[in-house]
């Protein structure tokens, strides 16, 4: 058995580095940026009108009535030139001739034979939009190992980015053990049965990253059956997840399939509640393999501390900003660690700075995942009171 901090420098240390796709940029979301990226371009390219209004020529600042020229759209610019004392129709995002130096919104304009009456002169420079105000070309306006989410992606459309460098698509399979396990296809089990929660839970969490799930098996507790699945998936996997079956029961058959399979251990139990008997290794340079517990809590938060690194990883995420979002709360009650490892509690956190645990933190209690917010990870054998300053991991 090891401890936490030790297991997770082990997984980190043989986590292969991102290999390297050119794809179309709407297929990159919830990758990776692998470079910089610089504009190539100014946004906006040109001036534009924040308003619609009108756009005038002002120098003389004792003018308050101009001629009107003509009108820019958002679609088809005016391409004229204007003069002092003259003014143009304008609307959002529309281009402005160089000469303009202001813009009055058209609720602050009379229109009297064709020319506009200001009440007051306006401010140099009012509503206008400036060239590049949002970004200049050759600033960076993504940075290597940032997330591609929705912003990201306008983003570096608006500067003409098409495509980008991400990582390979992460092949993941999952397999489920347990004669008790069933699949959700049946409409009744017996009571002494489960549904197989496990498997959509960690299928889930995998599509949160990005990541599709080419192979998910359930197969019963029989060694033989256990290891030719196995051997199938890791040939075509490049992260293989087995839940249940990896402690010491009787009839848990995951470690010593694992190993007959070519898996080379790297550590089997961590010093941790939940999820203590978490099994790592590797088939190949390539390919990594978890036995997570079969308890639904166990496993899912299990695949949060030791899977998720290395799916974001392989992704493209520095190593910097590994693992869940992490905020600080101050505890609501007091909570006791009486255990000899670490352990982590399920909680809520409310209006943003209170953390409440569950009473009930047994790895079977799926409710009280479903219904947390965020884990508390507390020392072995520490008592922390009430007020004290914590950090939470906020669960997807």
């Amino acid at each position: 058995m090891i401890e936490e901090k030790k297991a997770l420098e082990t997984i980190i240390s043989t986590t292969p580095m991102p290999i390297h796709n050119r794809v179309a940029i709407q297929k990159a979301y919830n990758h990776y940026l692998l470079h910089d990226v610089v504009a190539f371009n100014n946004f906006p390219q040109t001036n534009q009108s924040a308003v619609d209004g009108y756009g005038v020529s002002l120098k003389n600042k004792t003018f308050l009535e101009f001629k009107l020229i003509g009108e820019s759209f958002a679609g088809a610019p005016f391409l004229g030139a204007i003069s002092e004392g003259e003014a143009i129709r304008v609307f959002t995002g529309a281009k402005l001739p160089g000469e303009v130096n202001a813009v009055i919104m058209q609720e602050e304009v009379k229109i009297l034979d064709g020319r506009i009456l200001l009440k007051e002169c306006p401010e140099d420079g009012q509503f206008i939009r400036k060239k590049g105000e949002v970004f200049c070309a050759g600033q960076t306006i993504g940075k290597k190992g940032q997330k591609i989410n929705p912003a990201l992606i306008g983003t570096l459309i608006s500067d003409g980015v098409n495509q980008l460098e991400v990582s390979k698509k992460l092949r993941v399979g999952i397999v489920t053990t347990g004669d008790e396990i069933k699949s959700i296809d049946h409409e009744s089990i017996e009571d002494f049965q489960n549904y197989d929660t496990n498997s959509y839970m960690l299928k889930a969490l995998n599509e949160l990253q990005g990541v599709e799930v080419h192979s998910m098996k359930l197969v019963n507790d029989e060694r033989q059956i256990l290891k030719k699945t196995i051997l199938e998936i890791l040939k075509s996997t490049d992260v293989l997840l087995v839940s249940g079956g990896v402690s010491v029961g009787e009839r848990d058959y995951v470690h010593e399939a694992l190993i007959e399979c070519g898996v080379v251990q790297e550590f089997w139990k961590v010093r941790i509640k939940p999820s203590k008997p978490i099994f790592y290794g590797r088939f190949t340079d390539a390919c990594q393999v978890f036995g997570l517990p079969g308890n639904p809590v166990s496993s899912y938060i299990g695949f949060l501390i030791f899977v998720l690194p290395v799916i974001q990883y392989r992704n493209g995420a520095l190593k910097g900003g590994l693992g869940l979002d992490q905020v600080k709360v101050y505890l609501g009650a007091d909570i006791e660690n009486i255990e000899d490892r670490v352990n982590y509690i399920l909680g809520n956190i409310y209006d943003g700075k209170t953390f409440l645990k569950h009473s009930n933190q047994r790895s079977n209690n799926i409710l009280a995942l479903s219904n947390s917010n965020a884990l508390v990870r507390f020392e072995p054998r520490i008592r922390s009171n009430k007020g004290d300053e914590v950090t939470a991991f906020l669960l997807p």
